[in-house]
């Protein structure tokens, strides 16, 4: 028995598909489940302050400078010797 995501052969070679035949059927529930999932009510994310967006900004950059900084350095030392 050989089996994959969209179907099974069984020991007589017959292969059954996931939707049992009835593509429409299936692609129907299947889209409703994909846009329940999708757009299902959760809690939604907030925007942040003045303050926090302006200390995420100063993060990165602060991050992004020392990542580079010590990118220039290492390929410096390998370069140099």
């Amino acid at each position: 028995m050989q089996s994959d995501v969209w179907g099974s052969i069984n020991d007589q070679g017959v292969v059954t598909h996931i939707t049992g035949g009835n593509f429409a059927q299936s692609s129907i529930t299947i889209n409703g489940w994909l846009r329940d999932f999708l757009w299902a009510q959760a809690s939604q994310p907030r925007a942040l302050s003045i303050v926090q967006g302006r200390a995420v900004g100063v993060t990165h950059y602060l991050l992004g400078g020392i990542a580079t900084t010590w990118a220039f350095f290492l390929a410096r030392i390998i370069a140099v010797g």
